[in-house]
């Protein structure tokens, strides 16, 4: 269990696009209306926590060739993200931030997401339990989780959202460049 936990931890927390944009929105419109956005990825996360687990309980053997797609979906979508941050220097161009909606279409076609939960489940929850409501218990602990690492990156880019807002070009360039980092390494 300990070892699940541990894996769960370090993939939601680590930069990749659920983080840039929790930290990014946040500093850009306030922890209070950013969290919208978290509370979307909490939605969609959970959706695709329940998608792989059908997925890994009765077609695994299907999930190399839904992999390809989920990657070039993804990709997609991350550089129009890094495209939109850069060209407007901040998500959003009227101050709402970034909507609940974004936040959960965003998990239908992440990548990292759909990987860190299949590898939960196929590689940590399934091996570990016998019981099928156990499984989906546990399984439970993925967007819970998530969503408290999305808001550790939103709390942080609250609290530096006056370095946010005094430099906001040079920081939507990094974020951007990041994003499209994340959207390259998804193939290499």
């Amino acid at each position: 269990m300990l070892d699940f936990l541990i894996y769960l931890f370090v993939m939601s927390i680590s930069p990749g696009p659920n983080p840039i944009l929790s930290m990014a929105n946040a500093a850009a419109v306030g922890l209070r209306k950013g969290i919208r956005l978290n509370f979307g990825m909490l939605t969609g996360i959970t959706f695709v926590t329940a998608i792989d687990f059908i997925i890994a309980f009765f077609l695994y053997s299907y999930v190399p060739k839904a992999e390809t797609a989920i990657r070039i979906l993804t990709f997609i979508y991350l550089m129009y993200l890094a495209w939109k941050m850069f060209r407007k220097g901040d998500l959003s161009t009227d101050k709402k931030g970034a909507t609940f909606r974004e936040g959960m279409l965003l998990q239908l076609v992440n990548a990292k997401v759909y990987m860190m939960a299949l590898t939960c489940l196929v590689s940590y929850i399934f091996p570990m339990t016998e019981s099928l409501a156990e499984a989906v218990l546990l399984s439970l602990l993925i967007p819970i989780i998530c969503f408290i690492t999305g808001l550790v990156w939103a709390v942080g880019g609250s609290l530096l959202s006056s370095l946010y807002n005094s430099h906001r070009r040079a920081v939507c360039t990094v974020l951007a460049l990041s994003l499209v980092y994340c959207a390259i390494r998804l193939f290499w």
